[in-house]
């Protein structure tokens, strides 16, 4: 079967297993000529990775392929993800059917051409694919020219002063997306120092050029380059896509977006196996948003201030399966009765999509709309449904939808409904409805305090009113009987009347000035809820009871009426300011204690791991600082100090050489991936296995306590550098004075992740693993690799 006769689901499951050396084989001769008879490739043999990358091409994807020895040899695998990551954005990102022509521009495409290859192969798209190189042009004509696609690839020369976007130059009035696999160097120096040590799969043996690898600036300059170009042709491209080699470069770039107002974004990461990871930033000015998969395809946990705003949310659940075609099309009917400007609704797959100008879900239309029917029995939460965002530039709107409109949808109950009328909510419910797809905790802080100053303001009106006051948690308590004439038909559940009223609302007949009036019957104590009066006014004491103006309780025993409280206090306008004004103060001293916090360095004494302890040093580090920056570090300490040279001169250049994602911090036995904040584990005191913290720092904003002139200086650590050997410390005068200069080297160890794979059945690393956030160590039991459980010992 030929790859243009496989459908998505094919090329979805392609690699969701490492490739079989020994069924390529069976496949391939000129494969089977270079693997041993063990069915083991070299990784560090050129000829062999670029066969391997020949074979997966031509039996995959029927793409026969020319690679010169001097240029890059793309890996398969990681390209692939970058092509099926892109047609799921702009299949989710469209209402037109996946599958149709599209046109895209391959900036940097190489000599391989290998992009526009694979898309040709998948989809009927066509290509316009650009490079700078004249060898690359060359080579990626005759790659093109092998496989008949001349009339769908077009190969553009470009220079380096040239726009990286040429539409004009073209003649275009518009294109589908853009992709680029950019430059990851800044400098040859820094590419001979940091790339050419990386040997392991699938990218093993480079034979790439500075003009493939080399950029000023790096990747985030010439993305950057994209994002200028495109703030100028908006729409005329849906989405502008690159991939990176960098996760801080990730990081660069979605807070560029965010300063120019690019709020339609788009961020995963590719991870092939357990050894290469790749990251990839989309962003749009078209009003389409892709479904959340896409858009959110990293974890929430320690990538939350990157993500993109939710589009998804689960409205909807129906434990009762019989009814779910009834329900189904009361949904159609609920929605299709909005002034939409379309709506489409498929029995079939019970989805629909709808457009809408602006609002048509206010409280004019709630009032209008009728009840459903009576729920089927309670069952478990077998069917659910949810709304997607799919296409509009206001996230309030979305929110407002959520919150207004699907408060009314018809549900089996209200109570598996999460979002119930306004007038039905507790405090809980209305903040955690308000809320839904917040990210930033300023936010959160806003909307919850917006929340409950319109329940104070909802509380005064009822209460001048005389109706039943919204406030009122009826998960916890029963609807007061004090209604008026006009007030709501809600039935009332009658309550055991107490032996002594010693609190009550009602309305005042004799009193034509004041709302309600409450009545102290003990002593004759009366608040009104007046404006002139609400500073002279009873107050609630902490635990529920009533207090007079001087701050005593009255005598006799004053119990507050169970079915409503004392929820809705009488409070000025002064005084809701003022406790505004409290709740923003108590927000800016906590953001100020945390970027302190974070802004506070510490120290951390390692070692390089090879199967003995080599001593490292010390570095210093901010608590807000990310693990690859401590890595980067402690690779430049390396480097400097020719760690392993004394045996081995060979061991001192490799050093030297290593990258960032070439190494692993192991704290005790827990592998620390690099993407992860050191303030993540100190706010959240994580523990390891043995209950044992895996960073002991203190989350308290830093206090400086200078040494005492006649303190002695710690012992010296055979394990620890002394500062200044080779000129690497002379920056770091204080560093015995911080926070963790007298933590043991050992515990934090820096790992060559090469000799990691080669040793990992071997222990102590055999029982090393990676921290998971949802995982709970404290009671976790710890066996080798036979089942046999370590027993611990202090």
């Amino acid at each position: 079967m030929t790859a243009s006769r496989r459908g998505d689901a094919y090329f979805q499951s392609l690699y969701a297993k490492e490739p079989d050396f020994q069924r390529l084989a069976l496949h391939d001769a000129d494969f089977r000529a270079i693997l041993s008879p063990s069915h083991q490739l070299d990784f560090t043999d050129p000829a062999a990775v670029k066969q391997l990358t020949k074979s997966l091409l031509k039996i995959h994807f029927n793409i026969n392929i020319n690679l010169p020895g001097d240029r890059l040899c793309p890996p398969v695998l990681n390209r692939h993800n970058y092509i099926l990551w892109l047609k799921g954005l702009l299949d989710s990102s469209s209402y037109n059917e996946p599958g149709g022509k599209l046109v895209g521009l391959d900036i940097g495409t190489g000599a391989s051409c290998i992009y526009p290859l694979l898309g040709c192969a998948q989809r009927p798209w066509s290509f316009i694919a650009t490079d700078v190189d004249a060898e690359n042009l060359k080579h990626a004509e005759m790659n093109v020219r092998m496989n008949d696609l001349q009339s769908r690839v077009q190969v553009l020369p470009r220079k380096l002063t040239d726009l990286m976007v040429p539409l004009d130059e073209l003649d275009l009035d518009r294109i589908d997306f853009v992709m680029t696999n950019p430059p990851f160097y800044e400098s040859e120096e820094q590419m001979l120092k940091s790339a050419a040590a990386k040997s392991r799969p699938p990218h093993s043996a480079c034979t790439g050029t500075p003009v493939e690898m080399v950029c000023p600036g790096g990747e985030v300059a010439f993305v950057d380059r994209i994002l200028h170009e495109s703030l100028q042709l908006k729409q005329r491209v849906q989405w502008y896509t690159c991939m990176f080699g960098m996760v801080s470069s990730l990081e660069v770039m979605v807070q560029k977006l965010k300063e120019r107002g690019v709020y339609n974004y788009a961020v995963t990461e590719f991870v092939q196996g357990k050894k290469t990871r790749r990251w990839a930033v989309a962003w749009s000015f078209g009003p389409m948003r892709p479904s959340q998969v896409v858009c959110r395809g990293m974890k929430a946990t320690p990538w939350r201030k990157i993500l993109p705003a939710v589009v998804e949310v689960e409205v909807l659940a129906i434990g009762n399966i019989s009814v779910v075609a009834k329900k189904a099309d009361e949904l159609s009917g609920l929605v299709g009765s909005l002034q939409l400007l379309s709506w489409e609704w498929d029995r079939e797959k019970l989805s629909g999509i709808g457009r809408a100008r602006e609002n048509v879900w206010s409280r004019a239309w709630r009032r209008k709309r009728k009840r459903g029917e009576e729920d089927g029995p309670a069952a478990a939460h077998d069917t659910r449904g949810k709304d997607q965002w799919r296409e509009g530039h206001d996230e309030s709107i979305f929110t407002s939808f959520l919150c207004s409109k699907m408060s009314n949808s018809p549900t089996p109950s209200q109570a598996q409904s999460r979002f119930k009328a306004p007038n039905n909510m507790s405090t809980q419910e209305r903040i955690s409805t308000n809320t839904v797809g917040l990210v930033n905790l300023s936010d959160f802080r806003k909307r919850r305090a917006e929340v409950l100053e319109q329940q104070e303001r909802e509380a005064r009106e009822a209460l001048r009113s005389g109706t039943t006051t919204p406030l009122i948690d009826r998960s916890q308590s029963a609807t007061p009987s004090n209604l008026s004439d006009g007030g709501s038909e809600r039935p009332v559940k009658k309550q055991k009347k107490p032996k002594k009223a010693l609190v009550s609302f009602g309305d005042d007949e004799e009193d034509n000035d004041a709302g309600p009036v409450l009545k102290l019957k003990a002593k004759g104590i009366t608040a009104t809820d007046s404006s002139t009066t609400g500073d002279d006014q009873p107050e609630p004491s902490t635990n529920g009871d009533i207090a007079t103006k001087d701050g005593k309780k009255p005598s006799g025993k004053i119990l507050a009426n169970a079915s409503v409280g004392f929820v809705p206090r009488a409070m000025t306008k002064s005084a809701l300011r003022r406790e505004a004004a409290e709740r923003d103060t108590l927000r800016k001293e906590f953001l100020a204690l945390q970027e302190a916090v974070k802004a506070t360095e510490i120290a951390m004494p390692f070692v390089f791991y090879d199967g003995t302890n080599i001593p490292g040093g010390t570095v210093r580090v901010k608590k807000g600082e990310f693990v690859w920056v401590f890595l980067d570090k402690s690779r430049k300490v390396g480097a400097e100090l020719g760690v392993g040279g004394e045996k081995n001169a060979n061991v001192r250049r490799e050093w030297a050489r290593v990258g960032v994602d070439d190494l692993m911090l192991v704290r005790g036995t827990m592998i620390i991936p690099h993407h992860y904040e050191f303030y993540f584990f100190i706010m959240n005191k994580t523990v390891g296995p043995g209950n044992v913290r895996l960073f002991d720092y203190s989350a308290e904003a830093p206090t400086k306590i200078p040494r005492a002139s006649g303190s002695p200086e710690p012992p010296p650590n055979p394990l620890s550098t002394p500062a200044g050997k080779g000129g690497i410390n002379t920056n770091l005068v204080d560093i015995n004075t911080l926070e963790g200069a007298d933590e043991d080297p050992a515990f934090t160890k820096v790992v060559d992740r090469r000799w990691y794979e080669r040793n990992k059945h071997i222990y102590p690393a055999s029982v090393w693993q990676e921290f998971d956030p949802e995982k709970d160590y404290t009671s976790e039991i710890r066996r080798d690799t036979g089942g046999n459980t370590f027993f611990f010992t202090k």
